[in-house]
């Protein structure tokens, strides 16, 4: 009997990740291709990027049984047209059953295989947290975005990060290295040249300041490390509101902010240790492509 493929995708912003495997888990490929966020580059680009994806993991002709999407362009709380648009010609195009659900979500089945009520909190140049009960009943908090949300992400630390060196600048606040690494970091001479980079044609990359703040915290800024403890605050709350909610004692943390902060990882533990002591506190051990796979696997059998 010939082998069927299972295909699992994580779309993103920048770039989507594939996988091809079998309906045990196993892999027989995997590739990247360009961006799937349909609400940034239209239905059109994000579905041709999608085609050409699948047809990366150069797969046998007429082996692929379904495939599953994490589309980074929903959550699980909201219908969105485009979204079902998305969904009805991805399946027209590829002839197979096409299973779509939030990024977000899929890393949280990737936590818990969609067996147990678990929660999973993002951290990275966003934020967001999600969570599913033991009636398979989703929650969502945060994930607003950076214009009126998203603390405790990179985004948000890098925002600070920048208003806490500007304010030292103007002696409306403490002095702090932020300031320093500000006029470094944005290659400029003086505080009041960086109005001309944050407001010029190009967009800045705030987000990637977080990290300045994270080196000056490290070094003993005091102002820069209690930026850090703030934004884990953030995170703890956000992530015992669904805690408790979903009525859950597995929580997931994913996202470069919580997986490779250190600082912002142990107060964001300790934060939520004071309410649910018992809680265990890991990363998926799956990725989200091989984890959306799977649940293309769950959703073909039924179950």
């Amino acid at each position: 009997m010939e082998q069927r493929y299972f295909v699992g995708i994580d779309g993103g912003g920048t770039k989507t990740a594939l996988v091809a495997g079998t309906a045990e888990g196993d892999v027989f490929s995997s590739a990247v291709c360009g961006p799937l966020n349909y609400n940034f580059i239209g239905l059109d680009a994000a579905l041709k990027n999608l085609c050409d994806g699948i047809a990366a993991l150069a797969l046998p002709v007429g082996s692929v049984a379904a495939v599953g999407i994490g589309d980074p362009s929903i959550d699980d709380e909201s219908e969105s047209p485009m979204a079902k648009e998305f969904a009805t010609r991805a399946q027209e195009l590829l002839g197979v059953p096409v299973y779509v659900r939030s990024d977000a979500y899929m890393t949280l089945f990737a936590l818990t295989g969609g067996k147990k009520s678990g929660v999973l909190i993002i951290s990275g140049t966003g934020s967001m947290t999600i969570g599913e009960d033991d009636a398979q009943k989703i929650s969502v908090v945060g994930g607003w975005g950076r214009l009126t949300g998203d603390e405790g992400s990179g985004y948000y630390i890098g925002k600070e990060g920048i208003c806490a060196a500007l304010r030292a600048a103007d002696g409306v606040a403490p002095e702090t290295a932020l300031t320093d690494a500000a006029l470094a970091h944005f290659g400029v001479c003086a505080p009041r040249d960086l109005i001309s980079v944050f407001y010029g044609e190009d967009e800045v990359d705030v987000a990637a300041f977080s990290r300045c703040v994270a080196e000056c915290a490290a070094n003993g800024d005091k102002v820069s490390k209690d930026i850090l403890l703030d934004a884990a605050a953030h995170l703890s709350r956000y992530a015992s509101v669904l805690l408790e909610k979903c009525n859950a004692d597995l929580l997931g943390v994913w996202g470069s902010v919580l997986c490779k902060n250190n600082t912002v990882r142990q107060a964001f533990e300790a934060g939520v240790r004071e309410r649910f002591p018992s809680v265990t506190i890991c990363e998926p051990d799956k990725s989200a492509e091989l984890a959306a796979a799977l649940y293309a696997v769950k959703q073909e059998k039924g179950e």
